[in-house]
């Protein structure tokens, strides 16, 4: 397939329970299975148990168990060979405790123009906080480095992508993550980027295993994970598990149509509306909001990864 620096117009050619179940933190990340937690750690994310809520029912973890990582709007820098030093931009609620694995989203800015890559990342960062604060999880937004404000892919490795599992490893040492329960999340550019990791084996160090679940505001992968509906159907038929998705859209969007036939690929290839399927068409034009973040949340949260 034609790989390209994503976001660039000319399409550049680049060849909880009583019973509390956790695996060690060098437990591999890699995931062969979803699994789907009670409801009540998701409305209850800070409770180790809550009184009434199938108090017997055992819940795996698999803890990462950093440590010494600051809480609030705060950035930190990591470290990729043969790629450089990149910033990375977090939001950590204030009710973090080391002492309780939390769930991380990866949060991918679309294009944000020439020297706008900081800016559209702190932007993710923060239009996420609110509902990071609400529900206990921890936000991680790279920044793109290509010119424009876009992303590079894979090949040649290292590329951007590195910079996303690098700032994954980086959260995870500092923190106490939740292994089984990384979300990823992209807007425009950013969610052309999510299909592409999760559907396509590129030899980067982050899969559709690194992943629970994932959610694509204003993307579609035929802008740049397959060029074909043919070759949009088998890299979907392909996969190795019915990863959890979340597409949201608006009517106004030019995505819009490509969007919807996303959704009824994934249908088609045995994804379930309302189980491990959401569709939203808003009103709207090209853009997302604290409010839709919230609603991928609630749908995204229950699910796991678990090898």
């Amino acid at each position: 397939m034609i790989r390209a620096i994503v976001g660039h117009p000319l399409r550049i050619i680049v060849l909880w329970g009583v019973l509390l179940v956790t695996l060690p933190a060098s437990h591999p990340a890699f995931a062969t299975s979803v699994g789907v937690l009670p409801a009540w750690v998701c409305t209850h994310p800070d409770a180790l148990f809550v009184d009434g809520f199938q108090p017997t029912q055992p819940i795996t973890r698999l803890p990462s168990n950093g440590s010494g990582g600051a809480v609030g709007s705060i950035s930190r820098s990591v470290s990729v060979p043969g790629y450089g030093t990149h910033t990375v931009y977090l939001s950590v609620p204030a009710s973090y405790s080391p002492a309780h694995p939390v769930p991380l989203v990866l949060a991918l800015h679309g294009q944000a123009g020439p020297g706008q890559g900081d800016a559209a990342a702190q932007t993710a960062r923060n239009t996420w906080a609110p509902v990071a604060s609400a529900n206990g999880f921890i936000v991680v937004a790279p920044v793109g480095t290509e010119a424009l404000g876009g992303w590079v892919p894979p090949p040649p490795n290292p590329s951007d992508y590195d910079i996303f599992a690098a700032a994954i490893a980086d959260a995870e040492a500092a923190y106490n993550i939740d292994r089984s329960r990384r979300i990823g999340w992209g807007f425009s550019a950013g969610g052309h980027v999510m299909y592409d990791i999760v559907f396509n084996d590129l030899g980067a160090p982050l899969s559709i295993d690194t992943f629970a679940a994932f959610a694509v505001s204003a993307g579609a992968m035929s802008s740049f994970a397959c060029s074909s509906e043919a070759e949009c159907d088998a890299i979907v038929a392909a996969a190795p598990r019915h990863i959890p998705i979340d597409i949201h859209v608006g009517n106004g969007d030019s995505l819009a149509t490509p969007a919807i036939d996303d959704y009824n690929r994934f249908r088609d290839h045995g994804w379930v509306r309302y189980s491990d399927l959401w569709f939203t068409l808003f009103v709207g034009i090209h853009n997302y909001s604290t409010a839709q973040l919230g609603e991928i949340w609630t749908h995204l949260c229950p699910f796991q990864a678990l090898p």
